[in-house]
């Protein structure tokens, strides 16, 4: 141990096959941190919440747990955990209690799904998640505000993420490469991040939304390989774009879809209008919006939120389930990058592309039979 403000048990790489005695009444309440990297343990015993309740770093990272106790929420005062390199299949729902955790680190373990009370970890700033067997992220984590770093990669069964954690106020880097994902966020928040790794190795992504443009990598693959890989599942809307000889994935939130030469101004579905007066209201926080009764149908959308805002400035009304959609292509771009653009109505779609034409080509589209 060494001595001063902070006080430090170096553990690791003494093939220990539980949690040392040793920690048992040696000044525990002035232990603030805790490396068991790289042993044999199997499992934390109960005596260890109780007596290292006081922990600010604990680092059980390379052994062989393979299950969390309940009693990890007596941890309260965590601010990291790494339990990477573990046998995790999932974490407790009292993971939530751990209100001062920073970081969590969870690489490499058999994880399918993170509780839904992660959202409360509301200190949280980074979450790393990678090669583990993820086949979704909770809409909860959203309420992180703090969320900085968002690490997913290597989740094979990974077909999307919300699009309400893109818009987190103080992410900076979320990457999900080498997963499964079948389409990306129409809106992401533009003033805080700077490094989107969504490309990679994500082989059934058909389009590219233009929020996404710039984090846009080259696909120097050829169409027949591409082809093998393009799916479409029926839970997502499929557009024929003539450009590529493949269908479109689309949120299939998006029950109507219209293209500017042929929408007129017909008005908006009252779902529709019920979503979006319901999303500026700003009634209370959206994980108690049960409170209001509101219908099942409205509320869904309302957790999930907007699937996108209109593309054209400064408009930037929430579009939920109807749009109209335009696809693009760079002018100066050889490759045959389909770009995809969002509008609340034809008169904003007709502005854009006013004030855009001379960078971007029109592609023309259809909704096949």
């Amino acid at each position: 141990m060494e001595g001063g403000f902070r006080s430090i048990m170096h553990l690791s790489y003494r093939d220990y096959r539980a949690i040392p005695e040793e920690l048992r009444g040696t000044g525990r309440d002035q232990i603030d941190e805790i490396y068991l990297k790289e042993n044999l343990i199997h499992s934390l015993p109960d005596w260890f919440f109780v007596e290292m309740a006081h922990l600010r770093f604990l680092c059980l990272a390379g052994n062989m747990i393979e299950s969390l106790p309940t009693q990890i929420g007596r941890l309260e005062c965590l601010e990291t955990l790494d339990l990477s390199e573990n046998a995790l299949h999932r974490l407790p729902h009292t993971v939530g209690r751990l209100k001062r955790l920073t970081k969590l680190l969870l690489n490499g373990n058999y994880i399918h799904q993170l509780p839904a009370e992660i959202g409360h970890l509301h200190k949280l700033e980074v979450l790393e998640i990678r090669k583990n067997r993820l086949t979704n992220i909770p809409v909860q984590l959203s309420q992180c505000a703090a969320l900085e770093d968002l690490l997913m990669d290597d989740n094979p069964g990974l077909v999307s993420i919300p699009t309400r954690l893109f818009n987190l106020p103080a992410l900076t880097y979320v990457s999900a490469e080498r997963c499964n994902l079948f389409q990306l966020p129409f809106t992401i928040n533009t003033s805080t991040l700077c490094f989107v790794l969504l490309f990679s190795g994500n082989h059934s992504l058909t389009h590219c939304p233009l929020a996404l443009e710039r984090f846009a990598q080259p696909d120097y693959d050829a169409m027949a390989d591409k082809m093998k890989r393009i799916k479409n599942p029926p839970c997502y809307r499929q557009i024929h774009c003539n450009a590529v000889p493949y269908l479109l994935n689309l949120p299939s939130e998006l029950v109507q879809l219209c293209n500017r030469d042929r929408s007129g101004t017909v008005p908006h579905s009252l779902f529709e209008i019920a979503l979006r007066a319901s999303s500026r209201s700003r009634l209370t926080r959206w994980d108690h919006l049960e409170k209001f009764g509101l219908p099942q149908c409205l509320m869904n959308r309302l957790i999930y939120g907007a699937v996108a805002c209109c593309s054209s400035v400064p408009c930037g009304k929430e579009i939920f389930s109807e749009a109209v959609l335009a696809l693009v292509k760079r002018k100066e771009y050889a490759r045959n990058v389909v770009l995809s653009v969002l509008f609340c109505s034809k008169l904003c779609a007709d502005r854009w592309f006013q004030y855009n034409c001379d960078a971007y080509e029109e592609l023309s589209w259809k909704i096949p039979n």
